[in-house]
């Protein structure tokens, strides 16, 4: 029962539970459970372009993507073929997608001559769960015939004006990895409402011969699954029924999930809010400021914590304060794992994709991105947090800041 297509009973079926789950979550038509949150981006690509695209080259269709998230958004990318064409655009401090720059991008594209309206693919990520103005995004989707790929691996759980991200885009995925929402160690899901599409997934994962009807009504129509069962490279990137065991309880517990991140979040930062005019002096407390949502629609999930540490002015500093790395190390020493952004060999830094080209990932093509970088602590949090919990470690984070920059 480990192969999905070996679970005699329906009840044993934890991959199709679970991709009903989110599909219905999602409100999507279609999901497919794959073994990465990765290679479900690179087969959303891929399948688009066989889709959408089926006579345009490579070199003809410009992808856009985040200059700020994990790295395996643009190695994705590179892996479904858009190496040549792939397009960072920059982040705001609010550390989501710039959307000033994506026109500006846009329009430079399309002035130059290369790439033309309708040849497009915005691939965005919901990079710790930051979510854009997602009226606009659509705005922009639609007046430059641009077709979107949400990355929704920090972001499912998450919502735009009551609609939840993952549901806005031709193609969406999620991880599953460790540390995410729901966690099976590794794995992910790709969906979508084309027909098309759900069967290029299907059978790129895996099946082949008549194992396709096994997706029950996950599956599209006869005639278009006989139309790819042939004609697809299998890439055997399933998830297995194992991992989709661990999957499906975790569903169901989501929501609360959800509202216990959400109430410890509020809680410690109002706690490390005081603890600093306590321990550090009055006023103190503007130094630390807990990232917000960048607009007031979204439905945040805050299973992850991003500070930024200021000026003595309660400004944000153009380059990194010298006590930044005294202050990491000491929470370092207090088991937190606490990493900085700005660091090259963060993989969340676009430094560190040094297999795109060298000269789309220098501080000088992305000085706003660079700029919001700058002295922002990055720290994971856990679904069984407490309140005592985060009163240690506000405590903890005043009591090191208090060492390393009140002098």
């Amino acid at each position: 029962m480990l192969n999905r297509y070996q679970a005699k009973k329906p009840e044993l079926n934890f991959l199709l539970q679970s991709e009903r789950a989110f599909a219905k979550l999602l409100g999507m038509k279609y999901a497919c459970a794959l073994n990465s949150g990765g290679i479900a981006i690179s087969l959303g690509l891929e399948a688009m372009k066989r889709v959408l695209f089926p006579d345009d080259a490579f070199d003809k269709i410009r992808v856009y993507s985040n200059a700020f998230t994990f790295h395996a958004v643009p190695s994705a990318c590179v892996v479904a073929g858009f190496a040549e064409t792939l397009k960072l655009i920059e982040a705001t401090e609010e550390l989501v997608l710039d959307l000033d720059h994506l026109e500006e991008c846009i329009k430079e594209d399309l002035a130059s001559g290369r790439f033309a309206n309708g040849k497009m693919i915005l691939v965005l990520s919901y990079m710790r769960g930051r979510v854009p103005d997602m009226h606009r995004v659509l705005e922009l989707c639609s007046r430059y015939e641009m077709q979107l790929l949400e990355d929704s691996a920090h972001g499912y759980g998450c919502s735009f004006d009551s609609r939840m991200c993952g549901s806005f885009g031709v193609v969406s995925t999620i991880s599953s990895q460790a540390n995410k929402l729901v966690n099976t160690g590794e794995g992910g899901m790709v969906f979508t409402n084309n027909d098309e599409m759900q069967a290029f997934f299907i059978f790129s994962a895996g099946s082949y011969e008549e194992l396709w009807r096994k997706h029950e009504e996950l599956a599209p129509p006869e005639d278009v699954c006989l139309k790819y069962k042939c004609t697809v490279a299998n890439k055997s990137v399933r998830m297995t029924n194992l991992q989709a065991a661990l999957m499906v309880p975790q569903i169901n517990v989501m929501q609360e999930r959800i509202d216990h991140h959400n109430a410890m979040y509020y809680y410690l930062a109002g706690r490390t809010s005081a603890k600093f005019e306590e321990l550090c002096g009055e006023g103190s407390s503007k130094r630390m400021v807990f990232i917000p949502q960048a607009h007031e629609l979204v439905g945040p999930v805050y299973d992850s914590l991003q500070m930024r540490i200021m000026k003595d002015d309660g400004t944000a500093a153009q380059e990194e304060l010298p006590a930044l790395g005294s202050f990491l190390k000491m929470m370092q020493g207090r088991k937190y794992s606490i990493a900085k952004f700005s660091d090259p060999a963060n993989a969340r830094n676009y430094k560190s994709w040094q297999y795109l080209k060298g000269e789309d990932i220098t501080p000088e093509v992305l000085p706003k991105t660079a700029r919001a970088l700058v002295n922002v602590c990055d720290l994971r949090m856990l679904c069984h947090d407490t309140e005592r919990e985060m009163e240690k470690l506000a405590t903890d984070i005043a009591e090191c800041f208090k060492s390393c920059f009140v002098k």
